[in-house]
């Protein structure tokens, strides 16, 4: 087994004798702080039952940790010298019977989240690449069965965005779909220097705690996420322009919350939002997630 991953000592050697130096287009950066590990691995609250996913291991700092609780772990790692690294460092368990680590060699923008879901993974824990980090969480949160705690390390400005509230000018599409099914939160910010080579962002440690309920029930979610696109690319804008224009590109259109002979002689889309409660003089990151949703469902086509 290696020694502790987190000295830039060890670091540095190890990296030396597998000839490899950190690739920037992947976001290697090494952590050499054992603290924020031990931060990571409490704010998910593993326990021998669980089935963890971790992505992009690298050397494996923190899947050292992970296989510590007993848990099982499957790993995806996209870089073929870490791969290779971590089968040797990884090797076969004889205590249990089985590899103490499963490891998958791929993108894990291209793994099949469906599968490994259904297949037990009930958490994930990861240190993310800075360049997959926030297109990998869109693609848990687009997965099934959502797993019941995410806990993640990413740069500072997307732990920002996740944690946004309406009215705030991060709030947007990637708050909007990470909070309607879960409660997110910051746990730690990591300054570069808790790294090797040291990134010029700071890092935070972001905990996704499963709602018991979602925030609002999503009746079409690709009807849900096209408007969230279409408003936020106008953000700017308020949402009756930005819907008014949208009417006019697509022709007549119904809504399912206007009713009929209402006296109302207001284009329908603005009964939608009347009775969804959005004040059409808004601009999309003043508007709650239950009321995006209110109107994603009122609407028959966006």
């Amino acid at each position: 087994m290696i020694g502790k991953l987190t000295s830039p000592s060890i670091i540095k050697a190890l990296l030396d004798s597998l000839d490899h130096r950190p690739n920037k287009g992947l976001g290697q950066n090494y952590l050499i702080d054992s603290n924020i590990l031990g931060i990571i691995v409490a704010a998910a609250e593993i326990s021998s039952d669980d089935q963890l996913l971790e992505v992009g291991p690298g050397l494996g700092a923190l899947t050292q940790v992970l296989l510590a609780t007993g848990a099982k772990l499957i790993a995806v790692e996209k870089d073929q010298t870490m791969v290779a690294h971590l089968r040797e460092h990884f090797p076969f368990d004889e205590a249990q019977g089985r590899q103490s680590l499963e490891l998958l060699e791929a993108d894990v923008l291209d793994v099949n989240l469906n599968e490994l879901f259904a297949g037990g993974i009930n958490k994930i824990v990861a240190n993310l690449p800075y360049s997959a980090g926030s297109r990998f969480i869109v693609n848990a949160l687009e997965a099934t069965p959502l797993p019941e705690r995410m806990v993640f390390m990413v740069q500072r400005e997307v732990a920002d965005r996740l944690t946004a509230q309406p009215g705030g000018k991060t709030f947007g599409p990637l708050a909007i779909w990470s909070q309607l099914n879960y409660a997110v939160k910051n746990i730690k910010n990591v300054s570069p220097t808790c790294f090797m080579p040291a990134p010029k962002v700071w890092s935070a440690v972001v905990r996704f705690e499963k709602r018991a309920a979602p925030l609002a029930d999503v009746q079409d979610y690709e009807r849900f996420k096209k408007l969230i696109k279409l408003c936020f690319t106008q953000r700017r804008k308020q949402i009756g322009t930005i819907l008014r224009t949208q009417a006019k590109r697509e022709g007549p259109r119904e809504c399912e919350a206007a009713t009929e002979g209402s006296g109302n002689n207001a284009p329908e889309f603005f009964q939608c939002l009347e009775k969804c409660g959005i004040d059409p003089a808004a601009r999309p990151e003043q508007i709650s997630i239950e009321r995006w949703v209110a109107l994603a469902n009122a609407a028959d086509r966006i």
